[in-house]
């Protein structure tokens, strides 16, 4: 499996991620690789440029699908061609879907994210005693517990403002793939989210309407991080 293939395969996951972010937006079954229009909430299919029935075109489809590309890319570098690519792969699925729905509705919707983080995270089990990581799997967990301290901590801090329930349930799942690489990766994705975070404030504060006491969604910043730091330990490894 070459990097091109691992690109490819991202890139649609992410489109796969696109239709099941809409659909759960829109309470409808969850059904991959429809083409769901986020706007309407028509299965419009993916040959199509427009949407039929509102005319919206693809647009962030087109974003989302590349920057999943970038994941696949660092999915594969990061662990080679081994059963951990089968939960890393789980793992963009959802981390794009619930990304979106943060920043369509402000929301992590729970069918996604704590299903899914369960199923997730089994399947990451499976493919460690398969493939002989059973001590990574058991680092990873205490990672997630971490993760998830550190998140209950800062939304009991804050009273709920700019950092919701919601991301504290994204925290495990995110805390348990990245520390799965090494307790350095969980590091690395924590200093990232502080920065991507900051960087999203400052560019909604100059170039939208957004106000200083504006909430931003900081679920996309949490994923963002976590995929950074699971794209350098991808680097490191070549």
């Amino acid at each position: 499996m070459s990097a091109a293939i691992a690109a490819a395969v991202g890139a649609l996951i992410g489109l796969a991620a696109h239709d099941l972010a809409a659909q759960s937006l829109d309470d409808q079954p969850l059904r991959p690789w429809r083409g769901v229009c986020p706007e309407c909430g028509t299965h419009r299919g993916w040959h199509r440029i427009e949407c039929p029935s509102c005319h919206r075109r693809l647009s962030r489809e087109l974003v989302i699908a590349a920057l999943s590309a970038a994941a696949g890319v660092g999915i594969f570098l990061a662990t080679g061609p081994t059963w951990l690519l089968l939960p890393y792969a789980g793992f963009l699925l959802l981390t794009a879907a619930v990304g979106i729905t943060d920043i369509d509705a402000m929301r992590i919707v729970d069918r996604l994210n704590l299903r899914g983080s369960a199923i997730a995270i089994v399947v990451l089990g499976a493919a460690a005693v398969l493939g002989g990581g059973v001590e990574d799997f058991l680092r990873s967990l205490g990672g997630g517990v971490a993760y998830f301290l550190g998140a209950l901590l800062l939304f009991i801090i804050g009273r709920g403002n700019g950092f919701g329930a919601g991301d504290v349930k994204l925290a495990p799942l995110l805390g348990v793939f990245t520390t799965y690489l090494g307790w350095v990766v969980l590091g690395r994705a924590v200093v990232a989210t502080a920065f991507i975070g900051g960087l999203l404030a400052v560019g909604a504060l100059l170039f939208s309407e957004a106000k200083r006491d504006t909430e931003l969604p900081y679920g996309p910043a949490m994923i963002l991080g976590a995929w950074l730091a699971i794209f350098l330990f991808g680097i490191s490894a070549i």
